[in-house]
């Protein structure tokens, strides 16, 4: 017994105890703590991060970024995160208040549009010589970068980065999870590029103006969009001219959005003899680390069935 604890003496005094016996003194690894604004963002980061962060979306799956409404519970999740990361280019311009309400003085915002080229909003199809474009982005950049899987690359690399300088012992992991996730990314772009190009007529109408870079990148006519925000519908006057501009355009494809009622693109169907398909914009939903490439060939099907036969 004596020669058992003059043992246990000698080992304390060394420090060579078994590693098991000094476990429960470990401090446990701290893991960045990741707020995204919306779906395409925390989809970017939810595939970048793998096991080595926690990433938390910010706005619920039902609403959009142009329909946030601050709450309490916000405001405690942005006080405890170490990263938020955004789109940028304007559309998440309601963040500045909850930064403040947060008091999170070492909070560092991510925006992942760092270094991309912004364009313009494309005109609204206009009606009746209506003038009041309040819910347009009007002359402002247009913020709807994330629906070009092109830039979609850069926006994922600006992610990488920011997780790689909070984080640098993960580093390595962070760079390998971008890699793979942008070869990802780099098929989808060859999925469209592929199945878009030698389609005809390819006129693109949308209720919401959010396609100008997609159509840009695959050579889409983007004629315009009927209105940012379809909160209600034109009235007759206006409904008889939209028609006879749809049908000077010749367009026969029309696209609703995901989460907007369709019926003035089928009142508009309906005089014209054109079709109504679907758009997905990606702002409303849950991110999940393949929600983007998933949805955004869902919208790849969605063009493909609408221009493969006439418009």
């Amino acid at each position: 017994m004596k020669n058992t604890l003059a043992a246990f003496l000698l080992a304390l005094a060394l420090g060579t105890l078994p590693s098991a016996m000094g476990q429960s003194s470990a401090s446990p690894v701290k893991r960045l703590n990741i707020v995204t604004s919306f779906l395409p963002v925390q989809s970017h980061t939810l595939a970048i991060a793998g096991d080595h962060a926690n990433v938390k979306q910010l706005l619920a799956k039902d609403t959009g970024p142009h329909d946030f409404q601050l709450t309490p519970a916000d405001v405690k999740k942005l006080s405890d995160a170490d990263l938020l990361i955004i789109n940028g280019a304007g559309i998440e311009a309601w963040l500045g208040e909850l930064i403040k309400k947060s008091r999170n003085k070492n909070l560092i915002v991510v925006d992942t549009s760092k270094g991309i080229k912004l364009v313009e909003s494309p005109e609204e199809i206009e009606v009746a010589h209506n003038h009041d474009h309040a819910h347009n982005h009007g002359d402002a950049a247009n913020p709807h970068i994330w629906l070009d899987p092109v830039i979609a690359k850069k926006q994922a690399a600006n992610i990488v980065a920011a997780l790689q300088k909070a984080d640098p012992s993960n580093a390595s992991a962070y760079a390998d999870n971008g890699n793979v996730y942008e070869a990802k990314l780099s098929a989808l772009d060859s999925d469209y590029r592929s199945t878009l190009a030698p389609l005809p007529n390819k006129n693109l109408v949308t209720f919401h103006d959010a396609f100008p870079y997609l159509a840009a990148r695959y050579k889409l006519n983007y004629v315009g969009a009927i209105s940012e925000f379809p909160e209600k519908d034109p009235s007759p006057k206006q409904l008889a001219a939209l028609v006879d501009k749809i049908r000077n355009l010749k367009v026969g494809v029309l696209f609703a959005e995901n989460g907007y009622a369709p019926g003035l693109l089928k009142k508009i169907a309906a005089e014209t003899g054109a079709k109504v398909s679907e758009l997905d914009t990606l702002e409303v939903g849950q991110g999940t680390p393949t929600a983007y490439l998933d949805r955004m060939g869902a919208n790849l099907e969605s063009l493909r069935k609408a221009f493969g036969k006439g418009d």
